[in-house]
């Protein structure tokens, strides 16, 4: 019985649910999506003719992937949950009214919960068939946009549905418990209110979150001294989730003050704006609700772009620091012709062997001439003895050491030409990913079966200048030889393009479910707002004035939620600025700031706020109240 009162509610309350049904829908359909391309993955990895550089190719896709279904996964529980917590506090004078006419708390709560279940249930369907469409389409981006070489094959989509389904109705379900639970204690003279003023005081769940992200953050700058770069970054790629979950717990109290703190110098001249900010601080929770997508995809993607350029600058710095020969060459034929030269002191050679190492599969690992090394990549153990590093020996790079757990003295499972082997790690090395890999064996263990050098590094005898080295190599070499500085510089340029690609793939998809987001909140407040707009429309307020008060509620609700997911990005980048300048104390360190790329996200969260304000104005034009 309590289910079919809810499907006749839904129904005639189909205004209100139309943005949570549209927000879980289009959150289906990301999870879905992503759940395909991660199983393509797999399905084209079990393809019979894959050979190891396409085994390679889908490792690192696997890899990318994994993390998309991270930032996938918490954009749309977040939105979901929050979305549907919205859509049932804005029902407050309607609640108000079941009470007053007999209704329990606990018919209250199944009434809401059987509403976000017919909800929950017409998105699944629809979310599902979309995401079957868009399954394919999808994975022909990904190789549009050069991520890969590979066709992906389509998998079945019954395990997209399978693991899809049950995620977005679950956040539909916990957003609408949550507030349910609030709903239920409303009082039954709720339904006489006329006054939008909202209740500020944050719940124990709030407080508590707000408590937990607060010391996060504390232990993070006290810990900011020590941490080592890599930890930074996995904290900086993390930590945004919880930030902004509890700034939204928290939103009610600090998002109306933050919009009417942005209003204040507008509100003396403009009389829109001052009411805008008003209207704001009075609506607290339609306030919050609808900053919330904004600032969850300006945290998340902020902080993740601001990461990766700064990786980029860590790896140019690392390779400077490190590289002592001023000539390289990428030629690796001209290794001979460059060994005769009398201007040529010493080429040492790049080159890398396939080994099975644990079970991470085959793994390129540099086959190293630890005397020459030292020379023109100043090679150097920070623990541990270079000396010992002949047979079954291996050296680590510290952040091999990191993620493996693996350190000084430690034994990694390997296999190579078809024989088992326990190496033994006897130094571990800074890291400098272009000059060297994770994993080092001495040339007497792997030196045959090593191929073609990627790069000859060169270092010229006494006496012989480096624009004169530089001559005598590119006479042997052509234009295949460089600069040292050159050849950073053009590696750092490289693997910027790559983190382009690499950016639109991780974000891509939650970007455009944020988007959908930000104009379905807008849209939802613009609706909850219409009755304060048709009273000033009444009070003598021109349609003109109307439009702009909205506009002003729109870009000043977005201003604050971009200030605080800026703020959370801010922090995030001097986080991992930190680190990245204590591991390189002593050498200088560029700090490239994405401007454009964040300029972008934010560009485009007012813009479609703005447009989806004033699409809601004009649609619902003012009238009687």
């Amino acid at each position: 019985m309590m289910l079919s009162l809810s499907r006749k509610s839904v129904r005639s309350s189909w205004a209100a649910y139309a943005g949570a049904f549209t927000a879980l829908t289009f959150g289906i359909v990301l999870i879905a999506v992503t759940v395909t391309m991660i199983a393509s993955v797999e399905t084209t990895t079990g393809r019979a003719g894959i050979g190891e550089a396409e085994r390679a190719q889908l490792e690192d896709l696997s890899a990318m992937f994994g993390f998309m279904s991270t930032v996938s996964l918490f954009m749309a529980l977040f939105v979901v949950g929050s979305t549907f917590g919205f859509v049932v506090a804005t029902r407050q004078r309607e609640l108000g009214l079941l009470r007053l006419v007999g209704a329990t708390p606990r018919q209250v709560r199944r009434l809401l919960l059987g509403e976000a279940s017919v909800v929950a249930l017409a998105a699944t369907v629809v979310g599902g068939l979309v995401a079957t469409v868009l399954g394919p389409v999808a994975l022909w981006a990904v190789r549009a946009v050069g991520a890969t070489s590979l066709h992906l094959a389509t998998p079945s989509p019954w395990l997209a549905w399978a693991i899809a389904a049950p995620c977005g109705v679950l956040a539909a379900l916990a957003g609408c418990w949550r507030s349910s639970k609030r709903a239920a204690k409303v009082p039954p003279v709720a339904a006489l209110r006329e006054a939008a003023i909202e209740r500020r005081r944050p719940g124990v769940v709030a407080i508590l979150m707000g408590v937990l992200t607060a010391a996060t953050i504390v232990a993070a700058v006290v810990l900011a001294g020590r941490m080592a770069p890599l930890a930074a970054m996995l904290v900086a790629i993390l930590l945004p989730a919880l930030v902004v979950t509890a700034l939204t717990a928290l939103g009610p109290v600090v998002v109306p003050r933050l919009a009417g703190l942005v209003a204040r110098p507008f509100a003396r001249r403009s009389v829109e704006a001052r009411l805008a900010a008003d209207e704001l601080r009075a609506a607290v929770r339609t306030t919050s609700s609808v900053a919330a997508p904004v600032m969850a995809i300006s945290a998340v993607a902020g902080s993740l772009i601001l990461t990766m350029s700064f990786t980029a600058d860590w790896t140019g710095a690392m390779d400077r620091a490190q590289l002592a020969a001023p000539v390289v060459v990428t030629e690796p034929s001209a290794a001979g012709g460059l060994a005769r030269d009398p201007a040529v002191a010493l080429v040492d050679a790049r080159r890398t062997v396939s080994m099975s190492i644990a079970d991470d599969g085959l793994e390129d690992v540099d086959v190293i001439d630890v005397d020459r090394a030292a020379q023109t990549r100043r090679l150097h153990a920070v623990r541990g003895s270079l000396d010992d590093l002949h047979g079954r020996t291996l050296a680590v790079s510290k952040s091999w050491t990191f993620d493996s757990g693996v350190g000084l003295g430690g034994h990694v499972r390997a296999r190579f030409d078809g024989k088992p082997m326990r190496l033994k790690v006897v130094a571990v090395v800074p890291d400098a990913a272009d000059l060297y890999g994770d994993l080092m064996v001495s040339s007497d263990l792997a030196g045959a079966a090593a191929g073609d050098p990627s790069a000859l590094f060169v270092m010229p005898r006494p006496g012989v200048s480096d624009a004169q080295l530089l001559t005598a190599a590119r006479s042997v070499a052509g234009d295949s030889a460089v600069t040292a500085d050159r050849w950073v510089d053009d590696l750092t340029a490289s693997s910027r393009r790559a983190n382009n690609v690499a950016l639109l793939v991780l974000l891509g998809p939650a970007g455009l479910y944020a988007g959908i987001a930000i104009v379905n909140a807008t849209l939802i407040g613009a609706a909850q707002r219409g009755r304060q707009r048709r009273l000033i429309g009444l009070l003598g307020a021109t349609p003109r004035q109307v439009r702009r008060t909205a506009l002003w509620q729109a870009g000043l609700t977005t201003a604050a939620g971009l200030l605080l997911g800026g703020a959370t990005t801010v922090f995030l980048g001097w986080l991992v600025r930190q680190a990245i300048a204590r591991d390189l104390a002593g050498h200088a360190v560029p700090m490239t700031i994405p401007w454009g790329s964040l300029a972008s996200v934010s560009g485009l969260c007012v813009g479609l706020a703005l447009v989806a304000a004033l699409a809601a104005v004009g649609v619902r034009r003012p009238s009687s109240p």
